[in-house]
């Protein structure tokens, strides 16, 4: 089963993450590089979730909370916590319950999902921009669904066609368009029969009429109280800190206001508190109390102590009368219009800020045309569509990138269980385990090419993550060191055209440089360590779900595939094992003694038998076959017949 995902942003590389290994599954980005929008959140250092708790945090989500409450307990801010720091992803909660990387580098958000991507096996494209999504009809006598259609894979720009079973839309909405998010997603929906509500700029500073707001641009107001009012309606009231810009206002009181106002703010009258914590009266008393103890200072500089320096100019203008008097000189009816001002410095919000300054898009793919289960399209088998597309979003400080992660992880659900449903019927496993020398290799890689399947060489896979040690400066013996940055290594399994096993190592083809006589060494060395071994075997089990393959080994039958469709324990006489191994020495011309050679295998399979972890021995039902007197071609008939016999 084929996935393609549409979008290398936050929701497109968590799919890619968590979808079961799969070589065939596919993530295109049309930039030169992933997770640009997520590059730039938060400043650079990537608010990634936030730490409220349950309720808490569904508070902050502004549109159809209902919709997201499947997907957020499948996944929600702790699993996401938990996800990456599994992945060697330090994490710290600030202020505000706000969840950044210990680094304060998005970059490392990145950098360890496009590694988690590539290790589940995603071919990654970049550059590569989709044209449309290709549908096709279904058979309504066939399939018992409410689907018209399904996905059938998706044409690139340059007309280059891919096939496949599942597409996932995460091309994001259209905040910050120079990463990227242009819309294509709403495109890619309206054409497959969704329909897309009015989008809009959310996050986002207030445009004002008053263009004396530039006179004040970058000036930040904490602790004040702002209320935003239209037709005597009162649309929004809080408290916290706020700022100026050259065209209106912006911050965090305001960006929540945009988020829960939208555009009904247009037209609307902002009112700013800048003493909330006394009312008038308290505030005139303030105000005689100033003027009783500075009689001889002008009235300009009593309201220095009242406000900031770069306010000043403007608030004097806004009173309508002259400053420049003693303070002793000020009446009532001057006193009274100051203390309004104080407590009502009104603006006239005329709309919002454009995409290009917007955190996220507000509006989008119309939520019940979407399973929450799956964030499968109920008008489309096979197309998911996910994280800001929908018609879902929140309020700033790390929400709107969980419900990516949330959407990401739901949609990732659904594939692998779909996947999975796919291999019981589909794929196949043969298990060889045996002694050295027992001609395991040869057989396993003969009977997958006849079979046309895939043979999996563990042995590469041991080699990679030696190399990986090698090339880091971390030395056989120091176990610690293995265990603490055995997450960091990306292993995954790429076939090339011919069917060859190509070893990726953190996105690196690594084949050519896994056979020399130093990653030997340290093979060996390494492999004996549980942790070592655990990751292994995981990716051993993930790639035999996959797609049938043959895999040989020592402990294949017993620990990596206990469940192999058949289990071979392939042996031959220690006699007849030393000379065929004696034999390949003459072929090279090399000299070799028959009796060494029998010590040196009785002593292989001593050790191997004897060894505390995963020693060698024969599965309860695994099949013996003594392959002594036997010829090659007649050993891979005797697998296949005994395969053809499981099977039946």
């Amino acid at each position: 089963m084929k996935t393609i995902i549409i979008g290398g942003g936050a929701a497109g590389m968590m799919t890619a993450a968590l979808l079961d290994f799969n070589k065939e599954n596919v993530l295109l980005e049309k930039n030169e590089r992933m997770g640009k929008k997520l590059y730039i959140t938060g400043k650079g250092r990537c608010n990634l979730t936030n730490a409220a708790v349950g309720e808490e945090f569904m508070e902050n989500i502004v549109s159809n909370k209902k919709f997201f409450y499947s997907a957020f307990n499948g996944f929600n801010n702790y699993d996401m916590y938990a996800f990456l720091e599994e992945k060697g992803l330090r994490l710290k909660i600030e202020r505000g319950e706000r969840v950044f990387p210990e680094s304060d580098r998005a970059q490392d958000v990145i950098e360890t999902l496009e590694r988690c991507a590539r290790a589940k096996g995603a071919a990654i494209y970049k550059n590569a921009e989709v044209k449309e999504i290709l549908f096709e009809d279904l058979d309504a006598d066939r399939e018992k669904t409410l689907h018209g259609r399904k996905v059938k894979g998706v044409r690139l720009s340059d007309d280059t066609v891919m096939a496949a079973d599942n597409v996932v839309v995460a091309t994001g909405g259209l905040s910050y368009p120079t990463t990227g998010s242009t819309g294509d997603g709403y495109r890619f929906a309206r054409a497959a029969g969704h329909s897309v509500s009015k989008c809009y700029p959310s996050l986002v500073s207030f445009k004002v009429k008053e263009d004396f707001c530039a006179q004040m641009a970058g000036l930040s107001l904490k602790n004040v109280r702002v209320r935003i009012e239209k037709d005597h309606n009162r649309l929004y009231s809080g408290f916290g800190e706020m700022l100026f810009t050259h065209t209106g206002v912006s911050g965090p009181l305001i960006l929540t206001a945009s988020a829960l106002c939208g555009i009904k703010a247009e037209n609307s009258t902002l009112h700013i508190d800048l003493k909330p914590a006394l009312d008038e009266n308290a505030v005139d008393a303030r105000l005689r109390r100033d003027f009783e103890e500075n009689p001889a200072k002008s009235l300009k500089n009593v309201l220095r102590g009242l406000l900031p320096a770069s306010m000043l100019p403007v608030f004097e203008k806004r009173l309508g009368f002259n400053c420049d008097v003693n303070a002793a000189s000020v009446k009532k009816e001057q006193r009274d219009i100051i203390t309004a001002l104080l407590k009502n410095f009104e603006l006239v919000i005329t709309g919002l800020g454009g995409y290009n300054e917007a955190v996220v898009t507000k509006g989008g793919v119309n939520v019940k045309e979407i399973d929450p289960k799956t964030m499968e399209s109920k008008l489309v088998k096979g197309l998911y569509i996910i994280g800001e597309l929908l018609d879902l979003d929140a309020l700033t400080g790390g929400f709107n990138l969980q419900i990516a992660w949330s959407s990401a992880a739901a949609c990732a659900r659904a594939i692998n269980k779909k996947q999975k449903e796919g291999n019981k019927k589909m794929t196949y496993q043969i298990a060889i385990d045996g002694p050295a020398g027992a001609g395991k290799s040869t057989i396993a890689k003969a009977v997958a090419k006849k079979m046309g399947w895939i043979y999996a060489d563990t042995g590469a896979m041991y080699r990679a993550i030696a190399l990986y040690f090698i090339n880091n400066g971390i030395a056989s013996d120091e176990e610690a060191k293995i265990n603490a940055c055995v997450d960091d290594i990306g292993i995954s399994i790429a076939f090339d055209e011919e069917g060859k096993q190509r070893v990726i190592l953190n996105g690196e083809d690594v084949s050519g440089k896994i056979r020399t006589e130093e990653v030997s060494a340290m093979t060996s060395k390494i492999s004996v360590y549980p942790r070592v071994r655990e990751k292994l075997v995981n990716l051993q089990r993930e790639l035999a779900k996959a797609q049938s393959l043959v895999m040989d080994g020592r402990d294949i039958g017993t620990t990596v595939l206990p469940d192999a469709t058949l289990k071979v324990y392939l042996t031959a006489s220690v006699e007849e094992r030393a000379r065929r191994r004696y034999l390949e020495y003459v072929e090279k011309g090399e000299k070799a003694d028959i009796e060494e050679i029998k010590a040196d295998i009785a002593e292989r399979d001593y050790r191997d038998m004897h060894r505390e972890i995963s020693p060698l021995k024969q599965a309860e039902d695994a099949v013996l076959v003594d392959s002594s007197d036997m010829s090659i071609d007649e050993v891979i008939e005797k697998l296949i017949e005994l395969f053809n016999g499981k099977k039946a």
